[in-house]
């Protein structure tokens, strides 16, 4: 999808961005890539949240797309989730918040149900943690 997406450059690319949204069960709109290093301190935080929880690259239904350099594209995703911030997160089809939002989830608890309810479980389930201890600072 990312390829399929990039390649599209100067096309209105909404119809493309929400295609692949409706595509898979989780998707996380960031600039860069959580793997290899994203590119503003905000996605960390998000990025490590997830990463807890077991989403990383790999999980079926999970798909990161990388706005960076490519001005344009954030802009599509702006415009579809009517919010300004990324990274952005994607469950079922539905925004469910940048990274302020996702960094709140899992401190707070509601991650895993979220991520259950899209049809991924978290390695966090059953946990001391959930809703307990806040583990990622901004």
């Amino acid at each position: 999808w990312q390829e399929k997406i990039s390649s599209a450059r100067g096309t209105d690319r909404l119809q493309l961005v929400k295609e692949m949204i409706n595509s898979f069960k989780l998707v996380y709109i960031v600039q860069g890539d959580p793997k290899t290093g994203v590119r503003h301190y905000t996605a960390e935080h998000s990025t490590q949240a997830l990463k807890m929880h077991g989403i990383v690259r790999g999980i079926e239904g999970y798909m990161v797309l990388n706005v960076a350099d490519d001005e344009e594209l954030e802009d599509t995703c702006i415009e579809l989730s009517e919010c300004t911030w990324m990274p952005q997160l994607w469950a079922g089809g539905k925004f469910v918040g940048d990274w302020r939002h996702v960094t709140d989830m899992h401190n707070d608890g509601p991650m895993v149900a979220m991520l259950e309810g899209c049809g991924l479980s978290s390695k966090l389930k059953g946990c001391y943690y959930e809703g307990k201890t806040p583990v990622v600072k901004y």
